[in-house]
């Protein structure tokens, strides 16, 4: 052989090197063709030639290694392999590459710096290569190391194998490693780095050493990664369509999952390269892939095998005995995920082998049952599962022998994973035997449920649990009927119940009255537990339909005869406001309805359990929702009053009266008044006075202080009379109730009843009359409040002086004796001073005034001012005043009057009054005189006076001239035995009725109806007959005859409530009620 070369001389170097440089500077093709010109320069120059110029090539070359184009790249990594081998190591250039390969700029910068490095390292050695990758790989050990230097590292083992080729093979098994773990990356350019290494490192080194690679690929298939298993799936498809000479890219796209596309061939040349034993894995591992939890890795696995394989069913049977090993291995794994591809798998295995594998693997799994191992026999019940849902119901029935006891074995066992999973089988059995699973399952569960105890109890109800879970629909209506049969089995009730869902709904009803019926018969000790059981059934409702069907069933409960189904349903009921998932404003209606019902129940418990209902309920309101709802409070309250007890004001309902009774409901009613609208206010406050009404002292002077305040606030806005009015009436409710606890704001309330005095409306200043005459009980001094009111008798305005006067009547009665005697007597004259005032409205209301001040006036001032009163006068108003002050006098102050002698003079008066032709005057005397008449008749003394007004009374119910005098007559008659005095005696009664019985004949409605009463009250015929049954034997024929004639009716009006109505009305009508 001879050798021809050429040597470049210097000179023309000189001249070649600067055109190359600045060719890096242009285009693609011209950087790639100077690159190799670079290359090809040590081939034809002596080393010593080209140092000089390596400062000026260099650069060019590191521009170039960085370029876009993989071309330019590749032929500039190939330049500086031929220089560092040419010339050898070049100062800092492997620094700079390798400060590019974990350059954070690009992935170009990194890909060209590797292949740089990859290039230099055959010029540096194989020593220099031992020691880069001792660098590289305890740098990739370090879990931190940030996504781009990763990626930057891995891509040296993408062209390592092409360079250095065989030297590299040493480090497949340490590379295989930080490729996996790079396949896991969540950074998806590492991912794609580490795949192109694992393809290069296959498709480099499939010939040569497999054996190094194949093993990791395999344990890949069954990482807990997904990424890794899908890649480890794709490389071994590689490394098959290698072997099998094909490319693996053709379409697989068919109708049947189990159509092939491999030979025999192919078939021969991987067991020729594999083996069989490792063919066998390989295959049952991508059998395995073929039902992988991950979409992706399915579909990579059944890519594989179509290509792969020859025949399916062919090929399982061969791979049989490997593959169950897997799948048993798999199922014994603590991987969630691995065991279900191994369960999967099974079952995919049953359907196309069915014949010859259950007999198989049937008794190795029920044997697994019985291991130690917790993660095993999940698995296995997975397994089971997958097993009897690819299975016929034939074979089902055939293996049914070994299937129901394992099934059976595994529901009770001691882990709760494992029941859940063997929960899971059930189901799968319940679709295929249908109603004869829950006979050969549950039948003998619930059997067993009666004869143990301890853990195995819990394990048996955690299984029934677990059951209830996967078919509740099914299993619920199957069980329920077992389970209430008594004694009732409340804990399993509830731990059923727990997991039963919207299956529960339809079985609320038994399960809730057996429920109860089960704690009304546990033994005392046992009701806690019990209890808490019960709780667990109603807290396990979700739905709203569920919370609808429990408020009916509860409400329905609560009415109960029995007092031990009242106390527990009314328990449960807390239990039921306080569950998280009820939409209490959808149901706050009818919870109100059913607890308010029972807050007069006769059991204390039962009161308390409802009032803690109630106020849990409506604590869970929102703001917007209290105010919306308060008329639904307002008639709830309403309805939770008896009638029988409507018209007793004494009355109170037992549930307002516990201890902060009324807090949940003031707070309702106060967010109310306070933001509600006008006509929501007005609810707001007269549902709160209901509510006081129904509660005691010691129960509302607690919420004394949130009650008044937004009323006087409200009171002091310009609101409609009718909400003043709703709140001026609350106000003197509270008063009456709470009496001193209010005194913290008498000032304050002072001031706004005085302020609702001069108010425009009439109803809004006699209702604050009716405050105010409340309110001066708690006071202590007085007389500023009474000078206030006595300057106002002198106001210019009618109906202010009116109410004035009205306010001063009041006030005077209740608390007149802590007055000065100096404004007293000044009260005196003016009271005097209006006794012939031209209004009757004002002289009305001064009578009265007249009365009240008599009953602590001084003794010498209250004598003057009656002497003032008793001589005859010669105008109609005065002489109507003087008869309106007589009768104040023996309305308010009669024992006063009797104390001082003056019975007699008043008497005289009054029966020459009610003689007179005017009816104002008479029909005012005769209310005098009837007020006189109980006086008398109360004290038993003066008879010939109380014989003149009897007499006198009674000929003005027959014969006066006036209609209006005659029926007022019968009401005074009326008036005076509804009073409390003692039954009139026998002559006065004879005496009163002959008028009467003869009114009850005529047509006039007015005198005939207040005749009716009159009779009714005076023989007092609610109570006794004693009195018209003596009256029969004095009365003459015609009178007996009309007697026996209206006696029927008489007495069908002495039961009548309104008969007992007072009449007083008809003189002092606008006037403060005052006792």
């Amino acid at each position: 052989k001879q050798w021809y070369q050429r040597r470049v001389a210097i000179t023309p170097g000189a001249l070649i090197v600067p055109v190359v440089t600045r060719s890096f500077e242009q285009r693609t093709d011209t950087k790639k063709a100077a690159a190799q010109i670079i290359g090809n320069m040590l081939v034809l120059t002596d080393e010593k030639d080209l140092k000089p110029y390596l400062d000026s090539i260099i650069p060019g070359i590191k521009t170039a290694l960085l370029d876009p184009v993989p071309d330019v790249r590749l032929y500039s990594a190939r330049a500086l392999g031929c220089l560092v081998k040419g010339i050898g190591e070049i100062p800092d250039l492997m620094d700079w590459l390798l400060a590019m390969l974990i350059s954070e700029q690009s992935s170009v910068d990194r890909s060209g710096a590797a292949q740089g490095i990859s290039e230099v390292m055959v010029g540096l050695g194989v020593e220099r290569l031992d020691r880069t990758m001792q660098e590289v790989l305890i740098c990739l050990e370090d879990e931190t190391l940030l996504p781009h230097i990763r990626e930057g590292y891995l891509m040296l083992f993408i062209y390592f194998p092409v360079t250095v080729k065989d030297d590299f093979a040493e480090y497949i098994s340490e590379i295989l490693s930080p490729i996996l773990t790079g396949l896991a990356s969540e950074s998806e350019f590492v991912r794609e780095t580490s795949y192109k290494a694992g393809q290069r490192i296959v498709q480099q080194y499939a010939d040569s050493s497999i054996n190094l690679f194949l093993p990791m690929l395999e344990d890949g298939l069954f990482n807990d990664n997904h990424r890794i298993r899908l890649a480890s799936c794709q490389l071994l498809g590689d490394l098959l369509y290698k072997i099998m000479g094909v490319t693996g890219k053709q379409s697989t796209m068919t109708g049947d999952e189990d159509d092939n596309f491999g030979t025999d061939e192919t078939k021969r040349l991987i067991i020729d390269v594999l083996g069989r034993e490792r063919r066998d894995r390989v295959f049952s591992g991508l059998y395995m892939a073929r039902s992988d939890v991950a979409l992706a890795v399915r579909q990579a696995g059944l890519h594989i095998w179509k290509i792969t394989v020859t025949n399916t069913p062919k090929t399982l049977k061969e791979i049989l005995p490997v593959l169950i090993e897997l799948i048993l291995g798999c199922l014994a794994s603590k991987s969630y995920d691995k065991r279900m591809v191994a369960s999967r798998t099974l079952g995919d295995l049953v359907k196309k082998l069915n014949d010859r594998i259950l007999p198989e693997v049937v008794p190795i799994l029920e044997k697994a049952l019985k291991t130690d191992d917790i993660i095993q026999r999940q698995g296995v019940c997975l397994g089971l599962s997958e097993i009897v849902s690819a299975t016929s119901k034939e074979q089902v029935e055939v293996y049914s022998d070994s299937l129901l006891p394992a099934i059976r074995l595994a529901l009770t066992d001691p882990c709760p994973e494992v029941r859940k999973s063997a929960a899971v089988t059930f189901a799968a059995l319940h679709t295929v035997l249908g109603h004869k699973a829950l006979d050969e399952i549950l039948s003998p569960l619930l059997v067993m449920m009666e004869t143990i105890e301890g853990e195995e109890a819990e394990y048996l109800i955690g299984a029934l649990k677990e059951i209830m879970q996967a078919k509740s629909r099914v299993v619920l209506p199957y069980m329920v009927p077992k389970l209430i049969q008594k004694p009732v089995n409340i804990g399993a009730l509830a731990s059923l119940s727990n997991v039963a869902g919207e299956a529960l709904h339809e079985h609320l009803d038994t399960i809730i009255t057996a429920v109860i019926e089960g704690l009304c018969e546990v033994d005392e000790e046992d009701v806690e537990a019990e209890l808490v059981h019960a709780n667990s059934i109603i807290s396990s409702i979700k739905e709203t339909d569920g919370h609808e069907n429990t408020l009916e069933i509860l409400e329905e409960l609560l009415k109960s005869d029995d007092t031990k189904t009242r106390v527990y349903t009314s328990t449960l009921f807390i239990t039921f406001c306080n569950n998280a998932d009820l939409q209490v404003e959808e149901h706050i209606t009818d919870i109100w309805k059913s607890v308010l019902s029972r807050f007069a129940d006769a059991e204390p418990t039962v009161v308390k359990n409802c009032w803690t209902s109630f106020n849990t309920a409506t604590k869970r309101l929102t703001a917007g929702d209290q105010v919306r709802l308060v008329p639904e409070l307002k008639m709830a309250v309403s309805m939770a009053v008896d009638i029988k007890h409507k018209r007793d004001l004494t009355y109170t309902l037992p549930g307002f009266c516990l201890p902060k009774g009324l807090q949940s409901l003031v707070a309702l009613y106060r967010e109310g008044i306070l933001n509600g609208s006008p006509e929501l206010k007005e609810h707001a406050i007269l549902g709160l006075k209901e509510a006081i009404q129904l509660t005691d002292q010691p129960a509302l002077k607690p919420s004394v202080v949130q009650i008044t305040g937004p009323l006087i606030r409200v009171l002091g806005e310009r609101y409609t009379p009718s909400i003043k009015v709703a709140c001026l009436d609350t106000l003197s409710l509270l008063i009456d109730k709470v009496k001193v606890a209010l005194k913290p704001f008498l000032s304050q309330l002072q001031t706004t009843f005085m302020k609702s005095l001069n108010d425009a409306n009439r109803e809004v200043r006699n209702k604050g009359v009716t405050a105010l005459t409340k309110l001066v009980s708690l006071h202590n001094r007085v007389d500023n409040l009474f000078t206030d009111i006595h300057h106002g008798t002198k106001n210019e305005n009618l109906s202010t002086r009116e109410t004035m006067f009205a306010a001063l009547h009041g006030t005077m009665f209740i608390g007149g004796s802590n007055m000065s005697d100096n404004l007293a007597l000044s009260i005196a004259t003016t009271l005097g001073n209006h006794i012939g005032a031209p209004e009757d409205s004002i002289r009305t209301a001064n009578g009265a005034c007249i009365g009240s001040l008599a009953t602590f006036l001084r003794e010498d001032e209250l004598i003057n001012l009656i002497n003032g009163i008793l001589p005859a006068t010669a105008t109609k108003e005065m002489k109507h005043g003087r008869t309106i002050a007589i009768a104040g006098l023996l309305r308010y102050a009669p024992q006063r009057i009797d104390k001082l002698g003056l019975v007699h003079d008043l008497c005289a008066a009054l029966l020459k009054n009610m003689e007179s032709d005017n009816v104002q005057v008479c029909s005012v005397a005769t209310y005098g005189a009837g007020q006189l008449i109980i006086h008398l008749q109360g004290t038993g003394e003066d008879a010939d006076n109380l014989n003149k007004l009897v007499n006198l009374l009674a000929k003005n119910c027959a014969h006066h001239s006036s209609n209006d005098i005659r029926s007022f007559a019968s009401n005074m008659v009326h008036m005076i035995n509804i009073s409390g005095v003692e039954p009139l005696s026998e002559a006065h009664v004879k005496t009163l009725m002959l008028p009467l019985l003869d009114n009850t004949t005529k047509k006039i409605p007015l005198i005939r109806s207040a005749a009716e009463v009159g009779i009714a009250t005076l023989l007092r015929l609610k109570t006794t007959d004693d009195i018209a049954n003596k009256l029969m034997s004095s009365l003459d024929p015609k009178s007996l005859e009309i007697f026996n004639r209206f006696l029927p009716t008489a007495k069908r009006v002495a039961q009548d409530f309104r008969t007992y109505s007072n009449f007083e009305n008809n003189i002092f009508g606008f006037l403060p009620a005052v006792n």
